[in-house]
């Protein structure tokens, strides 16, 4: 791995600001390229590089990540199999990508892809909920036992803040599930 291919992942693992800057400056006219040139928008094209850097970022965490091929390359590549992941579904018919542009790890790339669709979908709606349920979940998240949340969100009895946490838990479930993208990915959830 090059000097500079080694940088772009350390930025993207430790979430260097600047690193992160750099690619997207040298990257994404790359990546949006290849989503106009097949009829995507400009839009989408943000979408799918934001997604590869989430697949990027879930392969350089675990231990045994090794880049085998330029950043640009493993980027593009993976940039295009989402964009190839989203054409299908919107035309569904069977999308054929080049062999030359398939990573050999098919099978744990579709899941990272499909994972990291799920995490856009979740925190979408997650931002949809109040200031307060926000809160609320993001306390729950972090493990904080519940008298303590109960204590920080000054509510007047930990039984109020179960239920409160429970009614918030429900409405995000709700936003989520009824999210076109997560119904793409779920038919059998269809109302």
């Amino acid at each position: 791995m090059t000097q500079p291919d080694q940088t772009y992942i350390d930025a993207i693992r430790t979430g260097n600001p600047e690193g992160l800057r750099s690619i997207y400056r040298e990257f994404l006219p790359m990546v949006s390229g290849l989503v106009t040139r097949s009829g995507g928008r400009k839009e989408e094209a943000q979408d799918v590089f934001q997604d590869a850097l989430m697949v990027i970022y879930e392969k350089c965490r675990s231990d045994g990540f090794t880049l085998t091929s330029s950043f640009s390359t493993y980027l593009y590549g993976i940039a295009r199999n989402i964009w190839g992941n989203r054409l299908q579904k919107k035309s569904r018919t069977e999308v054929t990508l080049p062999d030359d542009f398939k990573l050999n790890d098919q099978t744990n790339l579709l899941q990272s892809i499909l994972q990291a669709e799920e995490e856009r979908i979740f925190w979408d709606a997650f931002q949809r909920l109040g200031d307060d349920c926000r809160k609320l979940l993001q306390l729950f998240f972090e493990k904080i036992k519940m008298e303590e949340i109960t204590e920080k969100m000054q509510y007047g009895s930990v039984g109020y803040t179960k239920k409160r946490k429970f009614q918030c838990k429900e409405q995000l479930i709700s936003w989520v599930q009824k999210d076109p993208r997560y119904l793409e990915n779920h038919p059998a959830k269809m109302p």
